[in-house]
């Protein structure tokens, strides 16, 4: 978008004039294609499950798939990470960034499609000490 603007104004100092219309085009294809890639690495998390990108829903992870989970706080953000079985049986991990002021929100969430189905005693693992036993 910003070679656009600079052609558009490169052209008026310099060349015949071109019709304006033209560079607005191009400009508006610019824009939505920002747009399309914006939404289309959006996670989606909904009752059912998450959806890492929303244009790619063989991807799709739901709460059921989903064997264990951890959080770790990385200055301005928190790092979930959730491990499962994708339909074809292998192991996977989805590792997603959770902004600070949604991270209330996501954890209560979380808990409550998840801490119901995970069974045995959750603990809280401080700085991995419970990875070295």
């Amino acid at each position: 978008m910003g070679i656009v603007l600079v052609f558009m104004i490169y052209t008026r100092n310099t060349v015949a004039p071109v019709d304006p219309l033209v560079f607005v085009g191009y400009f508006a294809g610019g824009m939505l294609w920002f747009s399309s890639v914006a939404l289309s690495t959006a996670i989606v998390v909904t009752e059912y499950g998450i959806i890492p990108e929303a244009g790619r829903n063989d991807e799709a992870v739901g709460w059921g798939q989903i064997s264990d989970y951890f959080e770790v706080e990385d200055g301005k953000r928190i790092h979930f990470a959730f491990m499962y079985q994708d339909f074809l049986g292998e192991r996977k991990r989805l590792d997603l960034l959770v902004p600070i002021q949604e991270t209330e929100r996501f954890r209560s969430l979380v808990r409550s499609k998840l801490d119901v189905q995970i069974e045995g005693s959750v603990e809280r693992v401080i700085q991995r000490k419970a990875l070295e036993n």
